[in-house]
């Protein structure tokens, strides 16, 4: 795998997450009490044995850079190759699909490149996969674009599907209002042979194209080899509140979270120094995913519980996610909660959602 490039696009400005994307990119929203959305790719292609990896960001990117940082988490800190964070041109305004836009500002640093093909992905699934079997598919059927993608149960709005023949050779990609029956669901990974990524790009350029699927995968059908990959394994694609919850809550079930972060392929993050959690004489914890650093004497069920949260004596957390330094005080009680971090909850306070609608607390907020 030495010889494929990664290029994450850490802006997907199609995902709205509401609070939690005011201040930061979908790719650093903070996930499962320890982790962000991006680790999910970035350790993927370092266990796919990648050692050159760009990060390609929109202009809200405090935040994903205070967690890369230099790469060192994933081995990525290196004096050659290594983790490379690719800005916008300042007078680039991003909006809607912009991965076509963001490619097309990283042409030098892919021409610049020793590599031969290019895995291309979105930083907003969660999954635990591995590009090495694509890259070699990609390879024996000699394509010029590989497109991952994973059958579903029903087609979505939003989502872009891809009709593929008996040899995996994609013939049509479908939308949602089309009548044809196909649910083979894009996640948004792509392999690319490298000199025909930037043919395409700067014909997207010239003719001022800006969609991805529309003119980088749909408008090539007929001239180059595009070829389907169904990836079998778990995979999410958080794209909007209720798509976060909901794969959080997936998290309680034993065979999903092994699939996610107990197989032989690691999922790294950045590390903190944080003393074990404290569960004091009232804790009672039932089904719970708890990270280090917090101070426990209260009640929590099916909830996610992140860094140095602190739920005091009398306190009841169920079906909630309670980001880093969150404090919930005496008596409170929430349920079908999203606190974003340095959240307090004061005294005797009550905050309920739905499960199909949880309510969000912006970050630094007191209620």
């Amino acid at each position: 795998m030495l010889d494929t490039l990664g290029v994450i696009i850490a802006c997907n400005n199609e995902a709205d997450l509401g609070e939690l994307t005011r201040i930061r990119t979908v790719s650093a929203v903070p996930f499962a009490g320890r982790y962000r959305l991006i680790d999910f790719i970035l350790s993927a292609m370092v266990n796919s044995g990648m050692n050159t990896v760009g990060v390609a960001t929109g202009h809200n990117y405090q935040s994903l850079l205070n967690h890369i940082g230099t790469g060192k988490p994933w081995d990525l800190a290196r004096k050659r190759e290594g983790l490379f964070v690719l800005p916008p041109a300042q007078d680039v305004v991003l909006t809607g699909d912009c991965r076509v836009a963001v490619l097309t500002g990283v042409i030098r640093f892919l021409e610049r490149s020793k590599q031969h093909y290019v895995v291309v992905a979105d930083s907003n699934n969660v999954c635990n996969i591995r590009f090495d079997d694509i890259v070699l598919k990609h390879k024996e059927v000699n394509a010029d674009i590989t497109v991952v993608y994973q059958q579903v149960k029903n087609k979505a709005e939003g989502e872009t599907y891809v009709d593929t023949d008996e040899n995996g050779s994609i013939k049509d990609v479908v939308y949602p209002t089309d009548r044809k029956k196909c649910l083979n669901r894009i996640v948004g990974y792509y392999v690319f042979t490298k000199d025909i990524l930037i043919n395409i790009l700067e014909n997207c350029m010239m003719h001022g194209r800006k969609r991805f699927v529309k003119d980088v995968i749909e408008r090539n059908l007929n001239r180059l080899k595009i070829y389907g990959y169904r990836f079998d394994g778990f995979l999410r694609t958080v794209k909007d509140i209720a798509s976060y919850y909901d794969v959080s809550m997936e998290l309680f079930e034993t065979s999903k979270r092994k699939d996610l972060f107990m197989s032989e392929n690691k999922i790294f993050t950045k590390s903190k120094d944080r003393v074990p959690t404290r569960y004091l004489a009232h804790a009672s914890i039932k089904n719970s995913i708890v990270a280090d650093g917090c101070v426990i004497d209260g009640t929590v069920e099916n909830s996610i519980v992140f860094r140095g949260v602190t739920i005091s004596k009398g306190a009841e957390v169920r079906n909630c996610i309670i980001m880093q330094d969150g404090i919930i005080s005496r008596k409170a009680t929430l349920s079908c909660c999203i606190l974003d971090k340095n959240c307090v909850i004061r005294e005797n306070k009550m905050l309920i959602g739905q499960q199909d609608f949880p309510l969000v607390v912006n970050k630094n907020r007191t209620i």
